[in-house]
């Protein structure tokens, strides 16, 4: 059985137009080499027949349903791309119309779930290796944005859990399989194990072309004359032999140049698996330095909330004091001015009496 797979990718304004360029093939790849462009007409959008800007679509979206007058934030998250797949064994057992049927049924489950409304776009496309879907939700929910409320951990588990139930009740042949919102790790490794079944196809085709080779070497049956005393470097054979023989040559030709073939293919997929794996390591040694480093941060965050509440400890201290000594200053520069005038009006009742 094959895998259902439903990645979530965030996208905040600056990530609109690139991801308009790409789902909707505006501008030629430098990035993806699994694109083939003799193959992009075969993909297509299941709301719009035409080309469409993405940040006017999005920005429609919002502004139909908001109820606040405020300007949305410049960091919020205005789309949650879905990215509906399955491995390309699945899709190889599925003719074109079970294939659409697959996509427009996603399309329905998501669209039922989060609003038909909030749906920007569900882009198909067919000119890579495996068939999949870019499904753009607008998160609106209660005429706001809410990405974190609409797409929390609970919802993720429940794409996880009930999308490949729920196409599995439609009858298509899928079990749990990934459900991320950016765990790039999860889709090296979903990509490897679509590799390692194509490698077990071609090493059971290999191997039957193999045992064709060998049937098709076997001459045992030809009849064969030998050598007369007057032409002792030659034989003699009936001509459909010959002809059966020619034909055996040729298919034997045909047959190692298809075992070279899938043998190559074969060092390739294994490398890319090899390479895969590497990936799959390198972000899990970075994964596990920034957990590192996140705690070593969480750490000293804390020892400094420790030292900052001491610090401000120390300081309420301090105004108390000085305000204390600044009353006892301000009642001192009081009492001396008291005196001053005490001992003016003193000397002038001195003067006054000689």
């Amino acid at each position: 059985m094959s895998f259902a797979v439903v990645r979530m990718q965030k996208m905040k304004s600056p990530d609109l137009k690139g991801m308009q360029f790409h789902n909707q093939r505006e501008r030629e790849s430098r990035t993806n080499p699994d694109i083939d462009p003799d193959r992009a007409h075969l993909n297509y959008d299941l709301l719009h027949q035409e080309k469409i800007d993405y940040n006017q679509q999005v920005k429609a979206i919002i502004e139909s349903q908001k109820v606040s007058e405020r300007k949305t934030r410049k960091d919020a998250v205005l789309v949650n791309e879905l990215l509906v797949t399955s491995d390309r064994k699945f899709f190889d057992r599925l003719d074109p119309a079970e294939q659409k049927r697959f996509f427009e049924e996603s399309y329905n489950l998501f669209s039922e779930r989060y609003g038909q409304q909030n749906i920007a776009y569900a882009t198909v496309h067919n000119d890579e290796k495996t068939p999949h879907m870019h499904l753009g939700v607008v998160p609106m929910r209660d005429g706001k944005l809410q990405g974190k409320n609409v797409f929390n951990r609970q919802e993720l588990q429940w794409m996880q859990e009930e999308f490949p139930k729920h196409m599995q009740t439609l009858g298509f042949d899928v079990e749990r399989g990934i459900a991320s919102d950016r765990k790039h790790i999860e889709m090296s490794r979903f990509k490897a194990l679509t590799l390692n079944e194509e490698i077990k196809t071609l090493e059971k085709e290999t191997e039957a072309l193999r045992n064709a080779l060998t049937a098709s070497k076997k001459v045992d049956e030809l009849q064969v004359s030998k050598p007369t005393l007057f032409d002792r470097n030659h034989v003699k054979l009936p001509v459909e032999d010959f002809e059966a023989l020619k034909a055996r040559a040729k298919a034997t030709e045909a047959i190692e140049s298809t075992i070279a073939t899938h043998e190559k293919q074969f060092d390739d997929m294994f490398d890319a698996v090899v390479s895969s794996d590497r990936k799959l390591d390198q972000e899990k040694t970075k994964t596990e330095r920034l957990q590192k480093e996140n705690s070593q941060l969480k750490q000293e965050n804390q020892e400094l909330r420790k030292e900052n509440k001491t610090l401000r400890s120390k300081l309420n201290l301090l105004v108390e004091f000085t305000k204390t000594q600044l009353d006892k200053f301000k009642e001192w520069q009081k009492e001396r001015e008291q005196e001053k005038q005490k001992n003016m009006a003193r000397k002038r009742d001195q003067e006054l009496e000689r």
